[in-house]
């Protein structure tokens, strides 16, 4: 019996690094028949494609897709969907972190974040949607955050994209499931990736593999919210079960990144 990614084809936002080239790598080891690779930053792209390449010669496919560039993202999509002539995966990945105090906040950096992190969203799933409509299956997979369910100070800007992708995966499961299309977001702590710029990721942080691998095998359960590692699931239920208990917490953790910001510069 095949694996659900086997003879898939997938398009992939972000994928030059991070999350997005561990799925991308993932899905290529799980015997994917294309993963097209869309990213903004052409030298990572160009050599990641060309080294996955070499590996799975004729399966991957680099595209330069910025992806609050709706148009970019639609010739992801299209060209994706040209291959084998039906797209099976979509994985809306691109995205950026925001974690600064409010007076550093401008709003040119909340139009920026929101066209990245929600709209860049928006247009691959409304550009996928059409299509997975018409040949009645196909499976788009969005990354959100453990911030969209949970609010986190000195992240409103972060957690308000990503609460927005979360509500809208989960509307779309329910509206369109019917016709045989899936969805499914994804809620991580920390990953160690090049999210975190020039800091080094949190202690928390977990391994892109292992959170690939994690998010690969709930998709494959068409599971509609995944939130791991187990300390984010436990977070998440603290806020909704205990919340005097969450404020206590989430006080103190204001406390802290105000002093951390004060004295060295960064939250944690």
């Amino acid at each position: 019996m095949n694996g659900y990614y086997e003879n898939k084809v997938s398009a992939v936002t972000g994928a030059a690094s991070g999350i997005g080239l561990g799925l991308v790598e993932h899905l290529l080891a799980k015997g994917a028949a294309a993963v097209f690779m869309g990213d903004v930053k052409e030298e990572n792209l160009t050599r990641e494609s060309k080294r996955l390449n070499e590996q799975y010669p004729g399966k991957v496919f680099p595209v330069f897709a910025d992806v609050t560039k709706q148009e970019q993202v639609a010739e992801l999509v299209s060209r994706a969907k040209a291959f084998e002539g039906h797209l099976d995966f979509v994985f809306n990945n691109a995205g950026m972190g925001m974690t600064l105090p409010t007076e550093k906040i401008t709003f040119e950096i909340w139009k920026f974040v929101v066209d990245l992190n929600l709209m860049g969203v928006v247009y691959g799933t409304y550009g996928a949607i059409p299509i997975m409509r018409e040949q009645g299956f196909g499976h788009i997979v969005n990354t959100g955050s453990i911030t969209g369910r949970v609010p986190v100070p000195y992240q409103a800007v972060y957690a308000a994209t990503k609460a927005a992708v979360i509500s809208m995966t989960e509307s779309l499961q329910y509206e369109l499931e019917t016709e045989g299309l899936n969805f499914s977001v994804f809620c991580p702590g920390n990953v160690a990736t090049a999210i975190f710029g020039d800091v080094p990721p949190p202690p928390d942080a977990v391994g892109v593999d292992e959170a690939v691998e994690h998010i690969l095998a709930e998709v494959e359960k068409k599971s509609l919210l995944i939130i791991f590692p187990q300390t984010m699931r436990d977070f998440d239920a603290t806020y909704r079960e205990r919340r005097e208990e969450f404020d206590v917490f989430a006080r103190k953790l204001a406390a802290e990144r105000r002093e951390n910001y004060r004295t060295k510069g960064t939250y944690f």
